[in-house]
């Protein structure tokens, strides 16, 4: 996969015959619509998958663990499929710290010092080798402190170029951008924020399907309020600041939410699979992990629960709590 990264702004428009894709349909016939790569969790492929040419995202109220399940689902990918990621995420920097991160998912251990057996010196060249395979983080120039989409876009086809050219195989590719409010957004005097919104979105998902990666959105909503218990609601994709355009241009969109009421000593993680633009890649629903906080890993209860419906639709109010084994 070449970018052309001197034309990446400008995608060229063309008209394309049914004859044209007369293979691809055949191929799709014989083999089944493409599916997407698994999560590393079970229940939570019954929703949602990730499909390359595609755009994923994610929110959840500041506090309640978006960045982690990020990191995680990022860290399976690399590890049981060979997806190879460039990383935006200034709230993790210094970067060594988020490698830090990361090597604790890896191997399931902590990196400080404490009560558990921690990762060994011994094991440290290691993880830093396989993860230098898998992991590019994005530095701004230090012109540009706060880079826009562009410039994320660029530098991570910049280095998706230079890894396809050292690579003998085929590297599937991931973008992650955590979060957009850390992004240039200045737009023309005229432009409101919800047309700025919807033309950088389109920008994101033609880029996504131009050059068959996936890109990663991590955004945060609107301030909710508690409710009489002290909970939040569960933020929607149209609670994310700025535009209802979120909920419309992205393929699949995740929510990810607990309680972090002082009192609950819970370390349940729901993940909300609000949106999946194609059948072929999941169904909305929700599933329950439960948060590791030594190692910063998600697992799954035994047996998982499946909180979703057979005919696809999240559960709502006043639905039967039923659960359905996998």
């Amino acid at each position: 996969m070449k970018i052309a990264v001197s034309q990446i702004p400008e995608f060229q428009t063309q008209c394309i015959s049914p004859l044209d894709l007369a293979k691809e349909i055949t191929a799709y016939h014989k083999n089944g619509l493409p599916k997407g790569d698994p999560t590393g969790w079970q229940s939570l492929d019954r929703h949602y998958t990730v499909l390359l040419g595609q755009w994923t995202l994610i929110t959840g109220i500041p506090g309640h663990g978006k960045s982690e399940f990020m990191d995680a689902l990022m860290m399976n990918l690399a590890r049981d499929h060979g997806w190879v990621f460039s990383i935006f995420s200034p709230e993790n920097q210094p970067h060594e710290i988020h490698v830090a991160k990361l090597m604790e998912k890896l191997l399931r251990k902590p990196f400080g010092a404490g009560p558990n057996e921690r990762i060994g010196s011994d094991e440290i060249a290691g993880a830093v080798s396989w993860m230098d395979a898998h992991f590019r983080f994005i530095k701004p120039h230090p012109d540009l402190q706060i880079p826009n989409i562009r410039a994320i876009i660029d530098a991570s086809s910049r280095f998706i170029n230079k890894n396809d050219e050292l690579e003998s195989k085929v590297c599937k590719y991931g973008i992650v951008i955590d979060p957009w409010n850390e992004l240039e957004h200045r737009r023309p005097q005229h432009q409101s924020e919800t047309e700025y919104i919807s033309e950088t979105l389109a920008y994101v998902r033609q880029f996504a399907r131009e050059f068959n990666v996936h890109v990663f959105m991590v955004a945060h909503p609107r301030i909710l309020h508690r409710d009489r218990d002290g909970k939040r609601p569960v933020p929607t994709p149209y609670d994310v600041s700025g535009s209802a355009h979120w909920f419309n241009k992205a393929d699949n969109c995740i929510t990810v939410w607990r309680d972090t009421n002082p009192e609950s000593s819970t370390q349940e993680v729901k993940i909300y699979v609000q949106k999946v633009r194609f059948k072929n890649v999941g169904r909305p629903g929700e599933i329950t992990l439960h948060y590791d906080r030594v190692t910063g890993t998600y697992f799954e209860p035994r047996p998982y629960s499946y909180a979703g419906r057979e005919d696809g639709r999240m559960r709502q109010p006043g639905d039967d709590d039923e659960v359905v084994a996998a």
